[in-house]
């Protein structure tokens, strides 16, 4: 409710008319001042929808985050698990490499060529 209010004297009164009459009579100047202030502030409406907009708008932005946040811990397990299965396939070559090393010394070594010459006399012969 607006309270208005003689700045020359102690007048007050609730309602512009009376304000406005006191005013001509007198010559005084009377103000009016809101004892509510603005709804929700000095932007009132405005400042309710920004407010519930911005709102929104966080939810929204969390809401995408989490979605996101999601989406890359499925991508890193997939990374992990697939990581996993490189270290098995390198260890697995890495033992057929030890063998293969082996049996190459061993096929260059003396009783390994003549085992090798004489197999290929037996085929040939």
């Amino acid at each position: 409710m607006t309270r208005y209010r003689c700045g020359s004297c102690s007048y007050r009164s609730h309602h512009l008319g009376d304000a406005q009459q006191h005013s001509q009579q007198t010559g005084h100047v009377c103000t009016g001042k809101d004892d509510a202030g603005p709804a929700g502030g000095r932007f009132g409406k405005a400042g309710v929808v920004v407010k519930a907009g911005a709102g929104v708008l966080a939810a929204t932005t969390i809401g995408a985050l989490a979605w996101k946040c999601k989406g890359l811990q499925e991508e890193r397990d997939g990374l992990l698990s697939m990581a996993a299965g490189l270290v098995v396939q390198l260890a697995e070559a890495t033992a057929e490499n030890e063998s293969l090393k082996s049996e190459n010394d061993y096929l260059k070594s003396a009783t390994g060529a003549a085992k090798t010459l004489k197999s290929y006399d037996d085929r040939v012969g």
